[in-house]
């Protein structure tokens, strides 16, 4: 036998050796097939119950397979993901919220690009889900489901006033809180007509301001990652500043001297009163509206599209899309991309949402939804959902309240205050 062939047959040993290591799993991250059996760890923000059945779906084709769900407090998910990666005990799969993207996107695998491509999530997923994507066009997330803002009203109080229909634009929307909103002979509020201008009793007072910043043109943090509030924009010869005119409009709702005053700090926490039939609109999230219904059953209140700047190019509103990721740290990264795919695809999509009551974030799943008065609206939300890049979700909840509070009583002129919250933001 001579030297070539004594190479010949070693390298085909080694590529032998190679494909059987491959094959059974044994080389790390390259084993593809999905019928080993695994034991992966989940992380998410609902019941076990609405993912239960699909495991048990994907069990049957996948032997020895099984999921370890766990709940988790939205309000302790940096700590926990954190605290658990330090430990060496990272979740395989976690619903990983948008706000924690630009402060922890470093932590979160690639998917395969033979499982999930930048085209995929780009023409099967809503726009918003194009946060998903890495500065290489790589998959970091697929989008599972969305809680966009949207105007709650109580259907009771708009008929009592012969209001026919939810406002569409914000000076509807101005219009139909003076009228709804009655206050005794002291001047105090009795029925609020909607809930805006304060912060300490409105939980969603950041959110409906930040969202009202992105409607005006206002990008908060610009596309190089800078903090951008409250700088000018120029139309023609004409200088806006979107994030006063804003501020303005939203803290008028507050306001004792002007007319347009509906809510005061006073008033309990705005959900509150919306469920005890107190405040005629209320902004809430989508996952809100099951939490109102089963807290008084007998209201009777329905959902809207988020009001719009009229004339507007694109319908606009804020909030937060969930999605499956992967951590770094998780040891059955090529299992859980593939769990992900299953659970992504537009049957399990939709079962998942008809199971929580949410809407899927596929395009081909959405159109299923018109047929129904309230998911038809949380459809439009979705596709109308625009995010920004959140630097710290808590820290910058904070900065918005502070912000709002300052101009409600008048700490700092309108101007001073944003310059003030602009230097929080650029402090983190």
């Amino acid at each position: 036998m001579n030297k070539l062939q004594i190479i010949i047959i070693g390298g085909a040993i080694v590529i032998v050796v190679i494909a059987v290591l491959i094959v059974t799993g044994i080389v790390p991250g390259l084993k593809t097939g999905g019928e080993g059996g695994a034991s992966i760890t989940m992380w998410g923000f609902g019941d076990e119950g609405a993912v239960r059945d699909l495991v048990l779906k994907y069990a049957e084709a996948h032997q020895n397979f099984d999921v370890k769900y766990s709940k988790k407090d939205i309000a302790n998910f940096e700590s926990d993901f954190l605290n658990a990666i330090a430990r060496g005990e990272a979740p395989d799969i976690v619903v990983f919220p948008s706000d924690f993207l630009k402060k922890h996107k470093d932590k979160l695998s690639t998917a395969p690009a033979i499982l999930f491509t930048e085209r995929e999530i780009s023409q099967q997923y809503v726009e918003a889900a194009s946060a998903f994507l890495g500065a290489k066009k790589e998959v970091i997330g697929v989008p599972f489901y969305a809680d966009p803002l949207a105007l709650f009203i109580n259907n009771d109080l708009f008929t009592k006033d012969f209001i026919a229909s939810p406002p569409k634009t914000w000076d509807e929307f101005l219009n139909v809180a003076a009228k709804l909103t009655k206050k005794d002979s002291s001047g105090n509020i009795v029925i609020s007509g909607a809930a805006l201008g304060r912060a300490g009793n409105i939980e969603n007072a950041p959110l409906i301001l930040t969202t009202l910043f992105l409607q005006s043109g206002e990008k908060i943090i610009n596309d190089s990652g800078e903090v951008a509030l409250n700088e000018p924009i120029n139309i023609g010869e004409v200088t806006l500043h979107p994030a006063e005119s804003s501020l303005q409009f939203i803290t008028d709702f507050a306001n004792p001297k002007k007319n347009s005053q509906s809510w005061s700090s006073a008033l309990p926490e705005a959900q509150d009163a919306f469920t005890n039939g107190k405040l005629a609109m209320y902004f809430g999230k989508i996952s809100e509206y099951n939490e109102i219904k089963n807290k008084n059953a007998h209201l009777s209140f329905s959902a809207a599209l988020l009001p719009q700047l009229a004339g507007a190019a694109r319908p606009v509103t804020g909030g937060e899309i969930f999605a499956l990721a992967v951590p770094k740290a998780s040891r059955n990264q090529t299992q859980a991309w593939q769990f992900i795919q299953f659970l992504s695809s537009a049957e399990n999509s939709a079962s998942y949402a008809d199971k929580t009551g949410n809407v899927s974030l596929r395009r081909d799943v959405l159109p299923v939804y018109q047929k129904e008065s309230t998911r038809s609206v949380f459809a439009n939300s979705v596709l109308a959902l625009k995010l920004w890049p959140n630097p710290d979700p808590a820290l910058t909840d904070q900065i918005f309240r502070t912000l709002i509070e300052d101009m409600a009583v008048g700490r700092f002129t309108l101007r001073d205050s944003l310059e003030k919250a602009k230097a929080r933001l650029q402090a983190i």
